[in-house]
């Protein structure tokens, strides 16, 4: 579940607003971007000013599929968008009409290459909450809506509601929870994994590998020969010896045999990636879509893909016959799929 939102200014050198919430409690605050982004907690999200963002609805028959949808919406309002096609990012939702999204690839560009959020929404269309009246955000004035707009604050001529940043926020959030908003990182921007977890990055990432070819699971379609596995456990036990200066034990997995509740990185990850992936080798129709590690909450965050709405329920048990704690942030439908993000995180004494 993303706790943390970055609402991103027009230019620099004005105010940005950064939103965080903890067990139900909004926390709102402005300030500087550079000051402001230390502060975010991941997985994060972005919210771009929709003056850069244009949105369309397009015809699309429901047996159109993937870059064919794209195709269609590319050049179904060529005729209203005054630049070149092939500098622009389209992000193309579900139904007939669906919802479509615009944005320059400079744009996406400038913003991924110095951040890289778990989720980047058009102002207008994480506000959606708030539709119905022109709603003033920092120095913008947005209306909100799936296929809304955002002006700066000199052009608007209507009437604008001013509401204070702790209801923005909570609007934001319930965007998010709803899984509804069309998320800008897809195609060649979608995000790709990344474990943090300071000096151990690299042991975890390998560890994770060998985790999925230990219990042969496909991850991103791939397959791995015994081979390769070989070879990532050597580099793992390389990348052991160099972060520790210590000869790194025959077999990895001991150590997530036998770590405890109180145990940090590397331990923890390595006993939470293998909870994870011996669980799933009892469900195999979940898939993970993202993962992340939480090294200061020593936990895995997670986007899974459900056969249907029982399977958290299943998975839960599984993962807690293990010791660990599931928990599911609930499962929602988008497009034909059932997805719902959740955690995994260490449980009593083993």
């Amino acid at each position: 579940m993303i706790d943390s939102v970055l609402i991103l200014p027009e230019s620099d050198g004005h105010e940005a607003l950064l939103a965080r919430r903890s067990r139900g409690s909004i926390e709102a605050s402005r300030g500087d971007i550079d000051a402001l982004a230390p502060l975010l907690s991941s997985p994060y999200a972005m919210v771009l000013p929709g003056q850069r963002v244009r949105s369309f609805l397009t015809d699309l028959p429901d047996n159109i599929k993937g870059a064919e949808r794209l195709n269609i919406a590319r050049f179904a309002h060529e005729d209203r968008i005054a630049t070149d096609l092939s500098a622009l990012h389209i992000v193309v939702g579900s139904g007939d009409p669906a919802p479509t999204l615009m944005v320059s690839t400079d744009t996406m560009d400038a913003v991924l290459g110095r951040f890289n959020p778990h989720t980047l929404l058009a102002d207008f269309d994480a506000l959606s909450d708030l539709a119905g009246d022109d709603v003033r955000v920092l120095g913008r004035v947005v209306t909100p809506g799936p296929q809304g707009m955002t002006v700066d604050a000199d052009w608007a001529d209507a009437p604008v509601t001013v509401l204070d940043d702790d209801t923005l926020a909570r609007a934001i959030f319930n965007r998010l929870d709803s899984g509804d908003a069309l998320d800008l990182r897809s195609g060649t921007y979608r995000r790709r994994t990344q474990i943090q977890a300071g000096p151990w990055a690299r042991v975890a990432a390998v560890a994770l590998v060998c985790g999925l070819l230990g219990f042969g699971l496909s991850f991103a379609e791939a397959r791995a020969t015994a081979a390769q596995a070989d070879t990532l456990r050597n580099q793992a036990r390389t990348l052991y010896t160099q972060a520790t200066g210590q000869p790194a034990p025959e077999n990895l997995a001991r150590i997530a045999r036998s770590v405890g509740p109180t145990d940090t990185d590397p331990a923890a990850f390595l006993a939470l990636s293998n909870t994870l992936f011996a669980a799933l080798s009892n469900h195999p129709d979940i898939v993970v879509e993202q993962l992340s590690f939480e090294a200061r909450e020593n936990s895995l965050r997670l986007r899974l893909v459900y056969p249907g709405f029982g399977a958290p329920s299943a998975l839960e048990q599984t993962v807690a016959a293990s010791g660990a704690v599931f928990t599911t942030g609930g499962v929602r439908e988008q497009g034909g799929r059932f997805i719902g993000d959740a955690a995994i995180s260490l449980g009593g004494a083993q």
